[in-house]
Protein backbone atom coordinates (compact mmCIF):
# COMPACT_ATOMS: atom_id res chain seq x y z
CA UNK A 1 0.00 0.00 0.00
CA UNK A 2 1.60 3.27 -0.64
CA UNK A 3 1.37 6.27 2.02
CA UNK A 4 -1.41 8.66 1.65
CA UNK A 5 1.70 11.22 1.52
CA UNK A 6 2.41 9.82 -1.85
CA UNK A 7 -1.54 10.60 -3.02
CA UNK A 8 -1.08 14.25 -1.22
CA UNK A 9 1.79 15.11 -3.48
CA UNK A 10 0.40 13.56 -6.42
CA UNK A 11 -3.07 15.75 -6.29
CA UNK A 12 -0.73 18.80 -5.55
CA UNK A 13 1.40 17.94 -8.08
CA UNK A 14 -1.98 17.96 -10.62
CA UNK A 15 -3.06 21.36 -9.26
CA UNK A 16 0.48 23.01 -9.49
CA UNK A 17 0.66 21.51 -13.41
CA UNK A 18 -3.03 22.77 -14.08
CA UNK A 19 -1.91 26.25 -12.78
CA UNK A 20 1.02 26.24 -14.95
CA UNK A 21 -0.70 25.70 -17.91
CA UNK A 22 -2.19 28.73 -19.75
CA UNK A 23 -6.05 29.79 -19.54
CA UNK A 24 -7.82 28.85 -22.74
CA UNK A 25 -8.41 32.52 -24.02
CA UNK A 26 -12.66 33.02 -24.27
CA UNK A 27 -13.00 33.73 -28.32
CA UNK A 28 -15.78 36.87 -29.21
CA UNK A 29 -17.96 36.10 -32.97
CA UNK A 30 -20.05 38.04 -35.06
CA UNK A 31 -22.93 37.48 -36.86
CA UNK A 32 -24.20 40.35 -39.85
CA UNK A 33 -27.54 38.94 -41.05
CA UNK A 34 -26.64 41.37 -44.65
CA UNK A 35 -23.44 41.42 -45.68
CA UNK A 36 -21.80 38.16 -43.08
CA UNK A 37 -20.96 34.58 -44.57
CA UNK A 38 -21.38 31.59 -43.01
CA UNK A 39 -17.65 29.99 -44.78
CA UNK A 40 -16.33 33.00 -43.15
CA UNK A 41 -14.18 32.93 -39.73
CA UNK A 42 -17.01 34.78 -37.87
CA UNK A 43 -15.03 37.69 -36.75
CA UNK A 44 -15.81 41.25 -36.74
CA UNK A 45 -14.42 42.12 -40.19
CA UNK A 46 -15.29 38.90 -41.44
CA UNK A 47 -19.02 37.90 -39.75
CA UNK A 48 -21.06 34.88 -39.79
CA UNK A 49 -24.22 34.94 -41.83
CA UNK A 50 -26.84 33.15 -39.57
CA UNK A 51 -26.72 32.92 -35.77
CA UNK A 52 -27.37 28.90 -36.10
CA UNK A 53 -23.80 28.97 -37.26
CA UNK A 54 -22.40 31.25 -34.35
CA UNK A 55 -24.46 29.44 -31.77
CA UNK A 56 -22.69 26.29 -33.15
CA UNK A 57 -19.26 27.74 -33.04
CA UNK A 58 -19.14 28.81 -28.90
CA UNK A 59 -17.56 26.91 -26.23
CA UNK A 60 -17.66 28.15 -22.45
CA UNK A 61 -16.64 31.75 -21.87
CA UNK A 62 -17.18 32.77 -25.79
CA UNK A 63 -19.78 35.58 -26.95
CA UNK A 64 -21.33 35.99 -29.95
CA UNK A 65 -22.48 39.73 -30.94
CA UNK A 66 -25.53 39.90 -33.33
CA UNK A 67 -25.87 42.58 -36.04
CA UNK A 68 -28.50 44.46 -37.25
CA UNK A 69 -30.76 42.89 -39.40
CA UNK A 70 -33.91 39.89 -39.44
CA UNK A 71 -33.06 36.30 -39.23
CA UNK A 72 -35.03 34.15 -40.90
CA UNK A 73 -33.95 30.58 -39.40
CA UNK A 74 -35.06 28.07 -36.46
CA UNK A 75 -32.09 28.04 -33.90
CA UNK A 76 -30.63 25.15 -32.08
CA UNK A 77 -29.01 25.57 -28.97
CA UNK A 78 -26.97 22.05 -28.39
CA UNK A 79 -24.57 22.86 -25.80
CA UNK A 80 -23.94 25.69 -23.61
CA UNK A 81 -21.79 27.23 -20.96
CA UNK A 82 -20.55 26.55 -17.39
CA UNK A 83 -21.30 28.42 -14.00
CA UNK A 84 -18.26 30.18 -14.09
CA UNK A 85 -18.01 30.36 -17.94
CA UNK A 86 -21.32 30.87 -19.62
CA UNK A 87 -21.50 31.28 -23.05
CA UNK A 88 -23.20 34.94 -24.53
CA UNK A 89 -25.57 35.80 -27.48
CA UNK A 90 -26.32 39.22 -27.38
CA UNK A 91 -27.18 41.64 -29.61
CA UNK A 92 -24.58 44.58 -30.69
CA UNK A 93 -25.53 47.86 -28.92
CA UNK A 94 -28.45 50.10 -30.44
CA UNK A 95 -28.97 46.97 -33.12
CA UNK A 96 -32.26 46.08 -34.12
CA UNK A 97 -32.32 42.30 -34.22
CA UNK A 98 -35.05 39.91 -35.13
CA UNK A 99 -35.41 36.47 -35.16
CA UNK A 100 -38.41 35.52 -37.23
CA UNK A 101 -40.51 32.33 -37.82
CA UNK A 102 -41.45 33.77 -41.42
CA UNK A 103 -40.39 34.62 -45.01
CA UNK A 104 -41.15 36.56 -47.20
CA UNK A 105 -43.88 35.60 -50.26
CA UNK A 106 -43.92 36.66 -53.55
CA UNK A 107 -45.13 36.03 -57.06
CA UNK A 108 -48.51 36.73 -56.54
CA UNK A 109 -51.38 36.20 -59.19
CA UNK A 110 -54.56 38.03 -59.41
CA UNK A 111 -57.57 35.48 -59.27
CA UNK A 112 -59.79 36.17 -62.39
CA UNK A 113 -63.05 37.64 -61.98
CA UNK A 114 -62.69 38.12 -57.94
CA UNK A 115 -62.36 41.66 -56.52
CA UNK A 116 -59.21 41.77 -54.88
CA UNK A 117 -58.12 38.36 -54.50
CA UNK A 118 -54.38 37.16 -55.36
CA UNK A 119 -53.19 33.55 -54.93
CA UNK A 120 -49.22 32.44 -54.25
CA UNK A 121 -49.15 29.30 -55.98
CA UNK A 122 -46.44 26.41 -54.29
CA UNK A 123 -47.35 27.01 -50.98
CA UNK A 124 -45.71 23.79 -49.09
CA UNK A 125 -46.32 24.18 -45.71
CA UNK A 126 -48.55 22.35 -43.25
CA UNK A 127 -48.43 22.31 -39.73
CA UNK A 128 -50.24 19.30 -37.93
CA UNK A 129 -49.47 18.83 -34.43
CA UNK A 130 -51.24 14.80 -34.59
CA UNK A 131 -52.49 12.62 -36.62
CA UNK A 132 -55.77 10.84 -35.63
CA UNK A 133 -56.28 7.15 -35.78
CA UNK A 134 -58.04 7.37 -39.17
CA UNK A 135 -54.80 8.94 -40.30
CA UNK A 136 -56.21 12.20 -41.00
CA UNK A 137 -53.89 14.91 -40.36
CA UNK A 138 -54.67 17.08 -36.74
CA UNK A 139 -54.21 20.61 -37.63
CA UNK A 140 -55.87 22.50 -34.82
CA UNK A 141 -55.27 21.89 -31.15
CA UNK A 142 -57.57 21.81 -29.67
CA UNK A 143 -59.24 19.70 -31.51
CA UNK A 144 -62.85 20.84 -30.75
CA UNK A 145 -65.45 22.33 -33.27
CA UNK A 146 -64.16 25.77 -30.61
CA UNK A 147 -61.30 26.10 -31.05
CA UNK A 148 -61.12 24.73 -35.36
CA UNK A 149 -59.98 27.79 -36.63
CA UNK A 150 -58.53 29.92 -33.41
CA UNK A 151 -56.54 26.19 -33.50
CA UNK A 152 -54.50 26.63 -36.70
CA UNK A 153 -50.82 27.26 -36.74
CA UNK A 154 -50.77 29.49 -39.84
CA UNK A 155 -50.03 33.14 -39.91
CA UNK A 156 -49.50 35.50 -42.84
CA UNK A 157 -48.93 38.68 -42.39
CA UNK A 158 -49.14 42.13 -44.78
CA UNK A 159 -46.75 45.20 -43.79
CA UNK A 160 -46.38 43.72 -40.38
CA UNK A 161 -50.43 43.20 -39.99
CA UNK A 162 -51.66 39.90 -39.51
CA UNK A 163 -54.49 38.75 -42.11
CA UNK A 164 -57.19 36.78 -40.40
CA UNK A 165 -57.51 33.29 -41.54
CA UNK A 166 -60.37 31.79 -43.24
CA UNK A 167 -61.46 28.18 -43.48
CA UNK A 168 -62.79 28.08 -47.41
CA UNK A 169 -62.21 29.97 -50.47
CA UNK A 170 -65.63 31.42 -50.18
CA UNK A 171 -65.12 32.62 -47.08
CA UNK A 172 -62.51 34.82 -47.82
CA UNK A 173 -63.24 38.60 -47.90
CA UNK A 174 -60.98 41.93 -47.21
CA UNK A 175 -58.61 41.23 -44.86
CA UNK A 176 -58.06 37.63 -44.62
CA UNK A 177 -56.39 34.41 -46.41
CA UNK A 178 -56.87 30.88 -47.20
CA UNK A 179 -54.27 28.33 -47.42
CA UNK A 180 -55.71 25.98 -49.58
CA UNK A 181 -53.07 22.97 -48.62
CA UNK A 182 -54.58 20.13 -50.93
CA UNK A 183 -53.64 22.25 -53.58
CA UNK A 184 -50.50 23.97 -52.08
CA UNK A 185 -52.10 27.33 -53.09
CA UNK A 186 -52.08 30.25 -50.66
CA UNK A 187 -55.30 33.15 -51.17
CA UNK A 188 -55.17 36.94 -49.63
CA UNK A 189 -57.88 39.74 -49.95
CA UNK A 190 -55.78 42.78 -48.52
CA UNK A 191 -57.98 45.23 -45.98
CA UNK A 192 -57.04 48.04 -48.72
CA UNK A 193 -57.95 45.91 -51.82
CA UNK A 194 -54.42 46.49 -52.92
CA UNK A 195 -52.52 43.94 -54.89
CA UNK A 196 -49.78 42.41 -52.63
CA UNK A 197 -46.92 42.74 -55.04
CA UNK A 198 -46.48 46.01 -53.78
CA UNK A 199 -46.46 45.14 -50.40
CA UNK A 200 -43.74 43.30 -48.18
CA UNK A 201 -45.94 39.80 -47.58
CA UNK A 202 -44.54 37.26 -44.49
CA UNK A 203 -46.09 34.26 -43.67
CA UNK A 204 -44.51 31.93 -40.89
CA UNK A 205 -43.27 28.71 -42.03
CA UNK A 206 -41.20 27.88 -39.10
CA UNK A 207 -43.15 26.87 -35.85
CA UNK A 208 -40.16 27.86 -33.53
CA UNK A 209 -37.48 30.45 -33.05
CA UNK A 210 -34.86 28.51 -30.63
CA UNK A 211 -34.89 25.34 -29.08
CA UNK A 212 -32.29 23.79 -26.68
CA UNK A 213 -30.80 19.71 -26.92
CA UNK A 214 -29.68 18.19 -23.43
CA UNK A 215 -26.34 20.19 -21.87
CA UNK A 216 -27.64 23.47 -23.42
CA UNK A 217 -26.61 24.90 -20.11
CA UNK A 218 -25.52 28.31 -18.65
CA UNK A 219 -26.63 30.54 -21.68
CA UNK A 220 -26.66 34.42 -21.62
CA UNK A 221 -29.16 35.95 -24.03
CA UNK A 222 -29.55 39.63 -24.32
CA UNK A 223 -31.36 42.01 -26.53
CA UNK A 224 -33.39 39.62 -29.49
CA UNK A 225 -36.74 40.68 -30.68
CA UNK A 226 -38.29 37.16 -31.49
CA UNK A 227 -42.08 37.65 -33.86
CA UNK A 228 -44.22 35.21 -35.84
CA UNK A 229 -43.97 31.62 -35.57
CA UNK A 230 -46.53 28.91 -37.09
CA UNK A 231 -46.70 26.75 -33.31
CA UNK A 232 -49.86 25.55 -31.81
CA UNK A 233 -51.15 25.98 -28.54
CA UNK A 234 -49.12 24.63 -25.53
CA UNK A 235 -46.08 24.84 -27.84
CA UNK A 236 -43.65 27.62 -27.41
CA UNK A 237 -41.58 29.19 -30.09
CA UNK A 238 -39.12 29.79 -27.86
CA UNK A 239 -38.72 26.69 -25.74
CA UNK A 240 -36.03 25.85 -22.71
CA UNK A 241 -36.23 22.12 -22.21
CA UNK A 242 -38.98 19.41 -23.59
CA UNK A 243 -42.96 20.12 -23.77
CA UNK A 244 -43.48 18.39 -20.42
CA UNK A 245 -40.12 18.93 -18.42
CA UNK A 246 -39.29 15.68 -17.47
CA UNK A 247 -35.51 14.56 -18.48
CA UNK A 248 -32.73 16.41 -18.82
CA UNK A 249 -33.47 19.70 -19.13
CA UNK A 250 -31.72 22.93 -19.02
CA UNK A 251 -30.35 24.76 -16.15
CA UNK A 252 -29.15 28.46 -15.63
CA UNK A 253 -30.21 30.49 -18.70
CA UNK A 254 -29.98 34.48 -18.02
CA UNK A 255 -32.36 36.26 -20.56
CA UNK A 256 -32.39 39.86 -20.96
CA UNK A 257 -33.84 42.45 -22.47
CA UNK A 258 -35.32 40.14 -25.10
CA UNK A 259 -38.80 40.65 -26.74
CA UNK A 260 -41.51 37.15 -27.60
CA UNK A 261 -44.18 38.06 -29.71
CA UNK A 262 -46.82 37.75 -32.02
CA UNK A 263 -46.72 33.63 -32.11
CA UNK A 264 -49.60 31.81 -33.05
CA UNK A 265 -49.73 30.31 -29.69
CA UNK A 266 -47.37 30.82 -26.16
CA UNK A 267 -44.34 32.77 -27.29
CA UNK A 268 -42.34 30.18 -24.98
CA UNK A 269 -42.41 27.17 -23.04
CA UNK A 270 -40.07 27.30 -20.22
CA UNK A 271 -38.37 23.85 -18.45
CA UNK A 272 -34.75 23.54 -16.24
CA UNK A 273 -34.05 25.29 -13.49
CA UNK A 274 -32.29 28.59 -12.52
CA UNK A 275 -33.24 30.41 -14.92
CA UNK A 276 -33.49 34.14 -15.06
CA UNK A 277 -35.63 36.66 -17.38
CA UNK A 278 -34.94 40.27 -16.76
CA UNK A 279 -36.82 43.05 -18.63
CA UNK A 280 -38.37 40.77 -21.02
CA UNK A 281 -41.66 41.30 -23.11
CA UNK A 282 -43.96 38.44 -23.84
CA UNK A 283 -46.27 40.27 -25.91
CA UNK A 284 -49.32 40.10 -28.63
CA UNK A 285 -49.15 36.03 -28.97
CA UNK A 286 -52.19 33.85 -30.08
CA UNK A 287 -52.58 31.55 -26.57
CA UNK A 288 -50.01 32.72 -24.19
CA UNK A 289 -46.87 35.07 -23.11
CA UNK A 290 -45.17 32.22 -21.87
CA UNK A 291 -46.06 28.43 -20.15
CA UNK A 292 -43.67 26.72 -17.90
CA UNK A 293 -43.94 23.22 -16.70
CA UNK A 294 -41.61 22.42 -13.99
CA UNK A 295 -39.66 25.27 -14.59
CA UNK A 296 -37.73 25.13 -10.81
CA UNK A 297 -36.42 28.04 -8.90
CA UNK A 298 -37.07 30.59 -11.81
CA UNK A 299 -37.54 34.17 -11.75
CA UNK A 300 -39.13 36.75 -13.86
CA UNK A 301 -37.61 40.42 -13.18
CA UNK A 302 -39.40 43.59 -14.39
CA UNK A 303 -41.01 41.72 -17.41
CA UNK A 304 -44.00 42.85 -19.22
CA UNK A 305 -46.82 40.11 -19.80
CA UNK A 306 -49.34 42.38 -22.24
CA UNK A 307 -51.85 41.93 -24.39
CA UNK A 308 -51.57 37.68 -24.85
CA UNK A 309 -54.49 35.25 -26.16
CA UNK A 310 -55.14 37.18 -28.96
CA UNK A 311 -56.99 34.58 -30.96
CA UNK A 312 -59.44 33.77 -28.20
CA UNK A 313 -58.51 30.74 -27.30
CA UNK A 314 -60.46 29.35 -24.59
CA UNK A 315 -59.97 30.59 -21.26
CA UNK A 316 -61.48 27.66 -19.35
CA UNK A 317 -58.92 25.39 -20.88
CA UNK A 318 -55.39 27.09 -21.04
CA UNK A 319 -55.17 31.31 -22.39
CA UNK A 320 -53.91 34.27 -20.81
CA UNK A 321 -51.24 36.06 -19.54
CA UNK A 322 -49.22 33.11 -18.36
CA UNK A 323 -49.51 29.92 -16.80
CA UNK A 324 -46.60 27.86 -14.37
CA UNK A 325 -47.27 24.14 -13.36
CA UNK A 326 -45.64 21.21 -11.74
CA UNK A 327 -42.84 24.25 -10.42
CA UNK A 328 -41.32 25.16 -7.12
CA UNK A 329 -40.10 28.18 -6.48
CA UNK A 330 -41.36 30.33 -10.11
CA UNK A 331 -41.35 34.19 -8.96
CA UNK A 332 -42.41 37.55 -10.28
CA UNK A 333 -40.70 40.28 -9.02
CA UNK A 334 -41.49 43.71 -10.66
CA UNK A 335 -43.65 42.73 -13.60
CA UNK A 336 -46.49 44.24 -14.87
CA UNK A 337 -49.04 41.66 -16.17
CA UNK A 338 -51.84 43.72 -18.46
CA UNK A 339 -54.80 43.49 -20.42
CA UNK A 340 -54.25 39.76 -21.47
CA UNK A 341 -57.41 38.00 -22.34
CA UNK A 342 -57.38 35.64 -19.56
CA UNK A 343 -55.88 35.62 -16.23
CA UNK A 344 -52.74 37.93 -15.76
CA UNK A 345 -50.62 35.07 -13.89
CA UNK A 346 -51.58 32.19 -13.63
CA UNK A 347 -50.12 28.73 -11.74
CA UNK A 348 -52.01 25.60 -12.10
CA UNK A 349 -51.31 21.97 -10.63
CA UNK A 350 -49.08 21.12 -8.36
CA UNK A 351 -46.94 24.34 -7.73
CA UNK A 352 -45.08 24.89 -4.96
CA UNK A 353 -43.25 27.80 -3.00
CA UNK A 354 -44.45 30.69 -5.45
CA UNK A 355 -43.76 34.47 -5.11
CA UNK A 356 -45.39 37.03 -6.61
CA UNK A 357 -44.31 40.18 -5.12
CA UNK A 358 -43.94 44.46 -6.28
CA UNK A 359 -45.87 43.51 -9.84
CA UNK A 360 -48.80 45.64 -11.44
CA UNK A 361 -51.48 43.82 -12.49
CA UNK A 362 -54.76 45.33 -14.37
CA UNK A 363 -57.20 44.64 -16.59
CA UNK A 364 -56.76 40.90 -17.66
CA UNK A 365 -59.62 39.54 -18.41
CA UNK A 366 -60.12 37.07 -15.56
CA UNK A 367 -58.30 36.78 -12.26
CA UNK A 368 -55.19 38.94 -12.06
CA UNK A 369 -53.23 36.11 -9.81
CA UNK A 370 -55.12 32.62 -10.67
CA UNK A 371 -53.54 30.10 -7.86
CA UNK A 372 -54.73 26.77 -8.77
CA UNK A 373 -54.47 23.58 -6.97
CA UNK A 374 -51.47 24.42 -6.18
CA UNK A 375 -49.08 24.87 -2.54
CA UNK A 376 -47.35 27.85 -0.82
CA UNK A 377 -47.95 31.23 -2.79
CA UNK A 378 -46.50 34.29 -1.29
CA UNK A 379 -48.15 37.69 -2.88
CA UNK A 380 -47.31 40.54 -1.32
CA UNK A 381 -46.89 44.29 -2.30
CA UNK A 382 -48.50 43.78 -5.36
CA UNK A 383 -50.82 46.79 -7.24
CA UNK A 384 -54.10 44.24 -8.47
CA UNK A 385 -56.28 46.69 -10.46
CA UNK A 386 -59.70 45.99 -12.51
CA UNK A 387 -59.10 42.30 -13.10
CA UNK A 388 -62.31 40.01 -14.24
CA UNK A 389 -64.63 42.97 -15.39
CA UNK A 390 -65.19 42.09 -18.92
CA UNK A 391 -68.34 42.87 -20.29
CA UNK A 392 -71.11 44.73 -19.39
CA UNK A 393 -71.74 43.03 -15.70
CA UNK A 394 -68.34 41.79 -14.01
CA UNK A 395 -67.35 38.93 -16.22
CA UNK A 396 -64.86 35.78 -15.50
CA UNK A 397 -65.98 32.84 -14.37
CA UNK A 398 -67.26 32.64 -10.98
CA UNK A 399 -64.54 33.22 -8.04
CA UNK A 400 -62.65 35.41 -10.25
CA UNK A 401 -60.58 38.49 -8.76
CA UNK A 402 -57.56 40.17 -8.01
CA UNK A 403 -56.14 37.06 -6.30
CA UNK A 404 -58.17 33.76 -6.99
CA UNK A 405 -57.00 30.70 -4.74
CA UNK A 406 -58.63 28.08 -6.13
CA UNK A 407 -58.02 24.59 -4.49
CA UNK A 408 -54.82 25.70 -2.74
CA UNK A 409 -52.62 25.50 0.19
CA UNK A 410 -50.82 27.21 2.44
CA UNK A 411 -50.74 30.53 1.18
CA UNK A 412 -49.93 34.36 2.91
CA UNK A 413 -51.47 37.51 0.40
CA UNK A 414 -50.30 40.48 2.58
CA UNK A 415 -49.77 44.24 1.86
CA UNK A 416 -51.48 44.28 -1.47
CA UNK A 417 -53.28 46.99 -2.84
CA UNK A 418 -56.72 45.88 -4.75
CA UNK A 419 -59.22 48.25 -6.74
CA UNK A 420 -61.64 47.93 -8.76
CA UNK A 421 -61.35 43.85 -9.78
CA UNK A 422 -64.60 42.13 -9.67
CA UNK A 423 -63.50 39.93 -6.01
CA UNK A 424 -60.66 41.23 -4.45
CA UNK A 425 -59.50 38.35 -2.73
CA UNK A 426 -61.16 35.04 -3.76
CA UNK A 427 -61.16 31.38 -2.21
CA UNK A 428 -62.46 28.94 -4.96
CA UNK A 429 -62.97 25.86 -3.64
CA UNK A 430 -64.92 22.41 -5.18
CA UNK A 431 -63.51 18.88 -4.86
CA UNK A 432 -60.24 19.13 -6.56
CA UNK A 433 -57.06 16.97 -6.61
CA UNK A 434 -53.19 17.64 -8.44
CA UNK A 435 -49.87 15.56 -8.99
CA UNK A 436 -47.42 16.92 -6.86
CA UNK A 437 -43.80 17.29 -8.74
CA UNK A 438 -41.73 14.71 -7.01
CA UNK A 439 -44.44 12.00 -7.98
CA UNK A 440 -43.35 9.23 -9.73
CA UNK A 441 -45.37 8.86 -13.31
CA UNK A 442 -48.51 7.08 -13.19
CA UNK A 443 -48.56 8.12 -9.06
CA UNK A 444 -52.02 8.80 -7.50
CA UNK A 445 -53.57 12.32 -7.72
CA UNK A 446 -53.69 13.82 -4.17
CA UNK A 447 -56.80 15.50 -3.01
CA UNK A 448 -56.38 19.75 -2.41
CA UNK A 449 -58.55 21.97 -0.90
CA UNK A 450 -58.24 25.68 0.29
CA UNK A 451 -57.02 25.65 3.94
CA UNK A 452 -53.83 27.35 5.73
CA UNK A 453 -54.34 30.27 4.25
CA UNK A 454 -53.19 34.15 5.47
CA UNK A 455 -55.03 36.91 4.26
CA UNK A 456 -53.18 40.50 5.95
CA UNK A 457 -53.02 43.99 5.50
CA UNK A 458 -54.25 44.49 2.35
CA UNK A 459 -56.20 47.46 0.99
CA UNK A 460 -59.20 45.86 -0.39
CA UNK A 461 -61.37 48.69 -2.42
CA UNK A 462 -64.58 49.22 -4.77
CA UNK A 463 -64.80 45.72 -5.99
CA UNK A 464 -67.80 45.31 -8.58
CA UNK A 465 -69.18 42.20 -6.61
CA UNK A 466 -67.08 41.21 -2.93
CA UNK A 467 -63.76 42.25 -1.79
CA UNK A 468 -63.45 38.74 0.40
CA UNK A 469 -65.28 36.30 -1.54
CA UNK A 470 -64.86 32.64 -0.11
CA UNK A 471 -66.60 30.82 -3.49
CA UNK A 472 -67.15 27.61 -1.36
CA UNK A 473 -69.45 24.99 -3.59
CA UNK A 474 -69.47 22.38 -0.99
CA UNK A 475 -72.03 20.82 0.59
CA UNK A 476 -71.20 22.45 3.87
CA UNK A 477 -73.39 25.49 3.11
CA UNK A 478 -76.06 22.86 1.38
CA UNK A 479 -76.37 21.04 -1.57
CA UNK A 480 -76.36 22.95 -5.38
CA UNK A 481 -79.73 23.70 -6.42
CA UNK A 482 -79.18 20.69 -9.48
CA UNK A 483 -79.50 17.94 -6.51
CA UNK A 484 -76.69 16.35 -7.85
CA UNK A 485 -75.42 16.45 -4.33
CA UNK A 486 -78.52 15.92 -2.26
CA UNK A 487 -77.28 12.37 -0.95
CA UNK A 488 -73.56 13.17 -0.01
CA UNK A 489 -72.55 13.97 3.80
CA UNK A 490 -71.44 18.06 4.50
CA UNK A 491 -67.93 18.89 3.40
CA UNK A 492 -65.48 20.65 5.99
CA UNK A 493 -66.62 23.14 7.90
CA UNK A 494 -64.50 26.28 6.78
CA UNK A 495 -63.98 27.59 10.54
CA UNK A 496 -62.10 24.56 10.49
CA UNK A 497 -59.43 25.05 7.65
CA UNK A 498 -57.38 27.77 9.50
CA UNK A 499 -58.40 30.74 7.10
CA UNK A 500 -57.29 34.35 8.61
CA UNK A 501 -58.19 37.46 7.72
CA UNK A 502 -56.31 39.99 9.72
CA UNK A 503 -56.20 43.54 9.79
CA UNK A 504 -57.47 44.04 6.06
CA UNK A 505 -58.77 47.75 4.89
CA UNK A 506 -61.99 47.34 2.82
CA UNK A 507 -63.93 49.58 1.24
CA UNK A 508 -67.11 48.74 -0.43
CA UNK A 509 -68.94 49.94 -3.32
CA UNK A 510 -72.37 51.66 -2.02
CA UNK A 511 -75.11 49.02 -1.73
CA UNK A 512 -72.22 46.07 -1.85
CA UNK A 513 -71.66 43.82 0.94
CA UNK A 514 -68.19 43.44 1.99
CA UNK A 515 -68.09 39.80 2.03
CA UNK A 516 -69.57 36.73 0.23
CA UNK A 517 -69.26 33.71 2.62
CA UNK A 518 -70.25 30.07 0.31
CA UNK A 519 -71.09 30.38 -3.20
CA UNK A 520 -74.03 32.24 -3.91
CA UNK A 521 -76.07 29.41 -5.48
CA UNK A 522 -75.86 27.07 -1.72
CA UNK A 523 -78.76 27.47 0.35
CA UNK A 524 -76.71 28.63 3.41
CA UNK A 525 -74.60 31.41 1.57
CA UNK A 526 -74.35 34.63 3.39
CA UNK A 527 -73.26 38.02 2.50
CA UNK A 528 -72.10 39.59 5.51
CA UNK A 529 -71.17 43.86 5.46
CA UNK A 530 -68.71 44.26 8.29
CA UNK A 531 -65.50 41.86 9.56
CA UNK A 532 -67.81 41.74 12.47
CA UNK A 533 -70.08 40.27 10.58
CA UNK A 534 -68.30 38.06 8.89
CA UNK A 535 -66.25 36.91 11.84
CA UNK A 536 -70.21 35.97 13.27
CA UNK A 537 -71.26 33.73 10.47
CA UNK A 538 -67.96 32.32 9.81
CA UNK A 539 -66.22 31.91 13.13
CA UNK A 540 -62.93 33.25 11.49
CA UNK A 541 -60.49 35.58 12.45
CA UNK A 542 -60.59 38.88 11.24
CA UNK A 543 -58.65 40.85 14.00
CA UNK A 544 -57.78 44.22 13.00
CA UNK A 545 -59.67 44.00 9.97
CA UNK A 546 -61.84 47.52 8.68
CA UNK A 547 -64.27 48.38 6.62
CA UNK A 548 -64.47 52.07 5.40
CA UNK A 549 -66.04 54.36 2.86
CA UNK A 550 -62.67 55.33 1.27
CA UNK A 551 -59.29 54.23 1.98
CA UNK A 552 -57.81 57.38 0.81
CA UNK A 553 -56.06 56.49 -2.28
CA UNK A 554 -54.01 59.89 -3.82
CA UNK A 555 -56.05 59.41 -7.21
CA UNK A 556 -57.53 55.81 -8.08
CA UNK A 557 -59.14 57.43 -11.14
CA UNK A 558 -56.08 58.77 -12.76
CA UNK A 559 -53.86 55.14 -11.84
CA UNK A 560 -52.64 57.14 -8.60
CA UNK A 561 -53.21 54.15 -5.85
CA UNK A 562 -50.54 55.43 -3.37
CA UNK A 563 -52.33 56.66 -0.12
CA UNK A 564 -52.73 59.88 1.73
CA UNK A 565 -51.12 61.52 4.64
CA UNK A 566 -54.04 60.51 6.60
CA UNK A 567 -55.49 57.96 4.94
CA UNK A 568 -56.81 54.96 7.15
CA UNK A 569 -54.60 52.43 5.85
CA UNK A 570 -51.45 54.19 7.10
CA UNK A 571 -52.64 53.88 10.72
CA UNK A 572 -53.62 49.85 10.08
CA UNK A 573 -50.39 49.09 7.97
CA UNK A 574 -52.32 47.84 5.13
CA UNK A 575 -51.26 48.07 1.01
CA UNK A 576 -49.02 48.01 -1.01
CA UNK A 577 -45.22 48.82 0.03
CA UNK A 578 -43.12 51.14 -1.89
CA UNK A 579 -39.73 49.99 -2.59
Amino acid sequence: MRPRFFFLAAALAAVSLRAALPAVAATTYHTAAASGADTQAGTAAAPFRTLQRGVDALKPGDTLLVGPGIYRERITVAHGGTKTAPVTIAALPGARVIVTGADRVSGWEKVAGEDAVFVHDGWNFTFPINRRPDGTLELSHPDDKRHELIGRAEQVIAGERALRQVLQKSQIAPGTFFADLAAKKLYVWLATNEDPNGQEMEASTRSEWLVTEPGANYVRLRGLTFRYAANHAQRGAFRLGNDYGRGENPTGWTVEDCVFERANGPGASLAGSGHVFRRCAFTDNGQLGFGANRCHDSRMENCLIARNNTKNYDTGWEAGGCKVTLSRGFVFDGCRAVDNRGPGIWYDIGNEKSEVKNCHVEGNDEAGIFYEISYGLHAHDNVIVNNANRGESPGGAWGMGGVTLSSSENCVVENNTFAFNRDGVALREAERVTPRIDDKPGAAEVRIFNKNHVVRGNVIAYSQAFNVALWMDTTFFGPHPSGGDKSKPASEDPRTLNLRFENNLLAALPGRPNYLYGASWRPKSRQPLTPAAFAEVSGMDVSGSRAVSDPGFKDARAGDFSLLPAAPARTLGAGARVR
